[in-house]
């Protein structure tokens, strides 16, 4: 069967239903990190700025969340009309959107602000450590290779779907003449395409596990540094 004529069954919608559940705690886990080191920020006069950048990117991110959270896949009659294909373009296009922007945030967070930081309080420990940057960069990649996979799974090949560091990725691995099936970088590693809606649904239901995995590691990774920036924070009244 063409894969544009896919029906979305209800239990493939509610698979879907679970991955925009996994995006909304991905989201999430940002949202309440930030928010408490905006807290913490309140307390150095000289980052007012970078507060607000925070406060923008923390808006963003919760505009995001309120329409994931909205995404009634299951009960909608709008979703169970339409083929598998128009509703996973629809769900990957928003999915995209929203890793566009913390992948700009992770920079902030990494790049940006921890520079910033560091040049306006001297203190190197009010900044994202390198273990918490390992967890963000290894969580965002899953959920990029995610997206990937649930659109070129199904053979859509969009060039308006696609998130720009996967796009690097390729483009880095192309000119350095890498083999694909052998590197160990899941972003390069290739998709193949499933042969009916059931092996998509089957897949789905394990990505699911993967993203929910890689989303309590980042919840973990994220605490560990609210509680090191309490200490500090404190430290500094």
């Amino acid at each position: 069967m063409d894969k544009r004529e896919l029906p979305s069954g209800i239990s493939t919608l509610k698979c879907l239903e679970d991955a925009t559940g996994a995006f909304s705690g991905y989201l999430l886990s940002y949202i309440e990190t930030l928010n408490k080191y905006i807290s913490h920020q309140r307390r150095v006069s000289t980052l007012r700025f970078e507060r607000a950048t925070l406060i923008k990117y923390v808006k963003k991110l919760r505009f995001f969340n309120e329409q994931l959270t909205r995404m009634k896949l299951v009960e909608s009659v709008r979703w169970k009309e339409e083929p598998l294909t128009s509703v996973v373009s629809l769900i990957a296009s928003f999915f995209i959107r929203c890793l566009e922007v913390i992948d700009l945030l992770n920079y902030y967070l990494t790049q940006a602000l921890k520079n910033e930081t560091i040049s306006k309080t001297l203190n190197y420990d009010l900044v994202v450590s390198l273990e918490c940057v390992a967890a963000v960069e290894l969580t965002y990649r899953h959920f990029v290779k995610f997206t990937q996979w649930m659109l070129e799974s199904l053979d859509l090949q969009d060039p308006t779907l696609t998130v720009e560091v996967l796009q690097f990725a390729r483009k880095c691995a192309q000119e350095d003449g890498l083999d694909v099936e052998e590197t160990e970088d899941i972003l390069l590693q290739e998709v193949g395409i499933v042969g009916n809606a059931k092996e998509y649904e089957d897949l789905l239901v394990e990505w699911c596990k993967v993203l929910l995995d890689q989303k309590s590691a980042l919840s973990e990774a994220f605490e560990m540094e609210l509680i090191r920036w309490a200490e500090v924070f404190e430290a500094r009244k």
